[in-house]
C-alpha cells in the first residue's frame, strides 16, 4: 500500500500581497518605510469608475502566478525523490480525482509554473532596472539607442559616428573646421586653406585612417602599375588608332545637333542679356554681369559670377573631373551619346526594342577631355584662370555603344617618371558602356598646349563582362579592384590585374532587380559597399560577409539612382522619392536624415568631396542647390540652411528644329527649407508633382576632388550646356 501524501504547505500566516498596480509594474517609493495595506472593495470599486488603467502600466503585465502552489509542487517532487518506495507514481494513482477536478481549478504543471516564474522574475528585473521617464526605453531596435532621444554629446557622437579613436578624432578635426556658421551653404576659401583644425588627430586629415597606412598605399598599392611585367602587361593590352582624322572622329563619333548656336539669357533678373552660344564655344558668365560690382570682402578680387559655360550639343549623360592632379592644368571628362539620326543606320528595325536589360548595338561614342587652367588663390586652394579659355584636349572614340557610367580611380598615386615617356598621366577610368561590359582605360595625354589629340581604342587595358546579364554601375575598392553592379540584382568583384581567368573573384545577389548605382565606404571603410536598385532598397553590406553584414534603410516607392560616400560626414548620401535628399551614417544606415529641399524630383548629386561636407544636388526643375549637413547631424536642433547655384528654365522657342532658348536665375542668399515649398499651399494629404521639360533637367553634377580646386562645382543641363565655376565663397 502506498504512502499517503504528505503536504509540504508552510505552517504559519498566509503572506499578504498588494493590488497596488505601480507595485506590480515594479514602481515603488523606497523612501516609504509604510507596508502596503490591500485596498477595500470600495476604493477598488471606485478606482475602476475612472476608466481604463493602461496608462499606468509600463509594460504587459505578467500572468498572475501563486508562489505557494510553486512552493508546494517544487517540495513535494523533492519528497517524491527522496522516497525509496518502489511503488506506483502518486500522479497515476490521482487520476480519477484529476479527471474529475474542472478544468478551471487544476494546477498547472510544475515545469510551466517555473517557467512562468522565470519569467515573471526576468520581467521584474527589467522594470526595476529600466529609467523611470516617460519614454519607452525598454526596448530598443536593432540593437541600439535611438540618438534623436535627450542623450549626451559624447553618447550622440558614439551612436553616429563611433566609439574609436579613429572615428573621434575625425569627427572632432571635422567639427572644429567646418562648424562656423560662414561654411553653412558652400566651402570658403578660409576653411579650405586650414591645415590643422582644433584637434590634432593624426586621423584628422587622413580621414580616418592612419597616416602610414594613406602613404603605404600611395606607393606600395601601385607598385603593380609600375612593375616590368604586371604593369606592363596591362599597359599593353590597351591598344589605340592614332591615324583617325578629326573630320571623322567629329562627324561619326560626336553628336551632330541640327542647330549649332545655342540661345543663353543671364545676368541680373530684371536686365537678362541674350548670347548666342555656338558648338563647342565657351563663354565667361561673369560677362552678362560687368556693371555689377563684387563684394568689398572676396579676397581673390575676382568679377561676380565668374565661371565658364559651354555649349557641348546634346544631353550629358555623366562626367567626372579627374583626381591627383596637383598641376594648374585640371582635366574634366564628359560623355554625350550621339543623336538619334545618327543612331538610326545602326539600328535593325527586325530586332527587338531596345532595353536597359539587354546588350545596344555598338554605337560609336566619344570621351570628351577637357582642360581648364588654374591660378593661385591662396597657400592651398587655387582659382579658375578666365585668362586661358578651356578647350578640347582629347576626343577617345569608340565602338562598344554609349557610355552610361565612369569613374575615376580616387586613389592617392605617387608619380613615377620612368612610365611616362613625355606624356600626361591623367588616371584610370572605369566605365560602363551600352554593350555591358566593364572597361577600365588608362588615359594619358601628350604635353603640347591646346593640341587636340584624337585616338579609337579597339582594346581596352581591363575588360569583362558578367554571365547571363549586363554590367550598370561600377565604383572602385582599391587601386586594383573594382565593383560592379549588375542588372539582375547581382554584384561583381573584378581584379583588373591581367590574369588568365575574366571570372570575377566574386559575385553574389544583392538586390532582386537592376542595380543603379554602387558606391564604396573607402578610404576608413574600404569593405563596405553600398547599393541602390530599381525594387526601391538601399542596402550597405560587407564584401567580409555579404549575407550576415547585410543592411537596408527606409525602402522608397520611386527608385533614385544617386549614390555617393563621403568620408567627412561618414555617411552615404542619396535622395527619396520625393525633393529631399538624404544622409545614412555608417553606424545608423537604417535611419536617414534630410538634408535640403529642391522644388522638383532630385536628378542629379554630385560625388562627395574628401576636402569638404558640401553637398550638391540638381533636380529636374532645373535648380542646383549646395548644403552643409554636419552641423544638422552632430546637433539635432540645428537648423540647416541651403543655397542655389543657379535655377535653369529651357524652352524650345520659335524654331522647332532649333536647340531652344535657356535662362539662367543666380542664387544670392541662404535660406532654410520648409516643410512645404515657397508659395505653395498644399492641401492635407494630397502631394502634386510637375513635371519640366527635358531640357531644363540638370543631369550630372561634379566636385573636383583635387585638393587645390575643392571648391570648383561643375553642372550640366539636359539641353546640352555645361557650367563650371568657383564655388568658393
Amino acid at each position: 500500500m502506498a504512502a499517503g501524501r504528505r503536504s509540504a504547505r508552510n505552517k504559519g500566516p498566509r503572506a499578504v500581497y498588494t493590488e497596488d498596480p505601480f507595485v506590480s509594474a515594479g514602481i515603488s517609493d523606497e523612501s516609504s518605510s509604510e507596508k502596503p495595506e490591500k485596498p477595500s472593495k470600495k476604493k477598488a470599486k471606485k478606482w475602476e469608475d475612472h476608466g481604463s488603467d493602461e496608462e499606468f502600466v509600463a509594460g504587459p503585465e505578467p500572468d498572475v502566478v501563486d508562489e505557494e502552489e510553486v512552493n508546494e509542487v517544487e517540495e513535494e517532487e523533492e519528497i517524491e525523490e527522496e522516497d525509496d518506495m518502489d511503488g506506483e507514481d502518486d500522479d497515476a494513482m490521482d487520476v480519477d480525482e484529476i479527471a474529475s477536478t474542472p478544468k478551471s481549478k487544476r494546477k498547472a504543471p510544475a515545469s510551466k509554473l517555473r517557467k512562468q516564474t522565470t519569467t515573471q522574475k526576468a520581467q521584474t528585473t527589467q522594470e526595476t532596472l529600466a529609467p523611470s521617464s516617460s519614454s519607452v526605453a525598454e526596448f530598443h531596435h536593432r540593437g541600439i539607442l535611438d540618438s534623436r532621444d535627450q542623450v549626451s554629446k559624447f553618447m550622440h557622437y558614439n551612436l553616429t559616428y563611433g566609439s574609436d579613436d579613429r572615428d573621434l578624432g575625425l569627427t572632432i578635426h571635422q567639427r572644429g573646421r567646418w562648424r562656423w556658421g560662414r561654411d553653412s551653404t558652400y566651402p570658403t576659401r578660409i576653411s579650405l586653406e586650414q591645415t590643422h583644425g582644433e584637434s590634432d588627430s593624426p586621423f584628422g586629415q587622413t580621414l580616418g585612417v592612419a597616416p602610414e597606412d594613406v602613404e603605404r598605399e600611395r606607393k606600395e598599392g601601385w607598385a603593380w602599375y609600375y612593375d616590368e611585367e604586371i604593369g606592363e602587361k596591362f599597359r599593353k593590352r590597351q591598344r589605340v588608332d592614332k591615324k583617325l582624322k578629326e573630320a571623322e572622329a567629329r562627324r561619326e563619333y560626336l553628336p551632330q545637333p541640327k542647330e549649332k548656336s545655342h540661345t543663353v539669357l543671364l545676368g541680373p533678373a530684371n536686365d537678362q542679356q541674350a548670347f548666342q552660344l555656338g558648338y563647342h564655344e565657351a563663354m565667361n558668365v561673369s560677362q552678362a554681369w560687368e556693371e555689377q560690382q563684387p563684394n568689398s570682402s572676396d579676397q581673390t578680387g575676382t568679377k561676380l559670377h565668374e565661371g565658364w559655360l559651354i555649349n557641348i550639343g546634346q544631353k550629358i549623360q555623366c562626367m567626372a573631373w579627374a583626381p591627383n592632379q596637383d598641376d594648374l592644368p585640371q582635366y574634366l571628362a564628359v560623355a554625350a551619346p550621339i543623336t538619334e539620326d545618327q543612331m538610326k543606320k545602326y539600328m535593325n528595325p527586325e530586332s527587338d526594342p531596345i532595353t536597359s536589360f539587354v546588350p545596344s548595338p555598338p554605337y560609336p561614342a566619344a570621351l570628351q577631355l577637357w582642360e581648364f587652367m588654374s591660378k593661385k588663390a591662396g597657400t592651398m586652394t587655387n582659382t579658375i584662370d578666365m585668362n586661358v579659355e578651356p578647350h578640347l584636349r582629347l576626343i577617345l572614340c569608340t565602338e562598344w555603344g554609349h557610355l552610361r557610367q565612369m569613374a575615376w580611380c580616387p586613389m592617392g598615386r605617387e608619380r613615377r617618371g620612368k612610365v611616362d615617356n613625355g606624356l600626361i598621366d591623367v588616371g584610370l577610368l572605369a566605365g560602363v558602356w551600352g554593350d555591358g561590359k566593364v572597361r577600365v582605360l588608362d588615359i594619358k595625354l601628350q604635353k603640347e598646349f591646346k593640341k587636340l589629340q584624337i585616338v579609337r581604342v579597339t582594346s581596352p587595358a581591363f575588360e569583362a563582362i558578367t554571365p547571363s546579364t549586363i554590367c550598370t554601375t561600377v565604383a572602385w575598392l582599391s587601386p586594383s579592384d573594382i565593383a560592379v553592379g549588375c542588372a539582375n540584382g547581382f554584384v561583381a568583384l573584378w581584379s583588373i590585374l591581367p590574369s588568365s581567368s575574366p571570372d570575377p573573384y566574386l559575385y553574389h545577389p544583392i538586390h532582386t532587380s537592376y542595380v543603379l548605382n554602387i558606391a564604396s565606404g573607402y578610404p576608413a571603410y574600404p569593405h563596405l559597399i553600398s547599393t541602390i536598385s530599381v525594387d526601391g532598397e538601399t542596402r550597405m553590406w560587407s564584401i567580409v560577409d555579404p549575407i550576415g553584414e547585410n543592411t537596408s534603410t527606409v525602402r522608397v516607392r520611386l527608385s533614385s539612382s544617386q549614390l555617393s560616400y563621403s568620408p567627412v560626414l561618414q555617411s552615404f548620401c542619396s535622395s527619396d522619392e520625393n525633393e529631399y535628399g538624404r544622409l545614412m551614417p555608417i553606424r545608423r544606415f537604417f535611419a536617414t536624415n534630410a538634408s535640403g529641399r529642391l522644388n522638383g524630383t532630385v536628378s542629379a548629386l554630385a560625388p562627395c568631396s574628401f576636402w569638404h561636407p558640401s553637398l550638391l544636388f540638381g533636380g529636374t526643375a532645373g535648380e542646383v542647390m549646395g548644403t552643409n549637413p554636419m552641423r544638422r547631424i552632430m546637433y539635432g536642433k540645428e537648423p540647416q540652411w541651403q543655397q542655389m547655384w543657379f535655377i535653369h528654365h529651357w524652352v524650345p522657342g520659335h524654331d522647332a528644329n532649333g536647340s531652344g532658348v535657356s535662362r539662367f536665375h543666380e542664387g544670392f542668399r541662404a535660406e532654410n527649407p520648409g516643410v512645404v515649398k515657397s508659395g505653395e499651399s498644399r492641401p492635407l494629404g494630397l502631394s502634386l508633382t510637375t513635371i519640366h521639360d527635358e531640357g531644363t533637367h540638370v543631369t550630372a553634377l561634379g566636385w573636383n576632388p583635387n585638393r587645390l580646386c575643392a571648391g570648383w562645382g561643375s553642372a550640366a543641363v539636359g539641353c546640352g550646356l555645361l557650367r563650371v565655376e568657383d564655388l568658393t565663397v
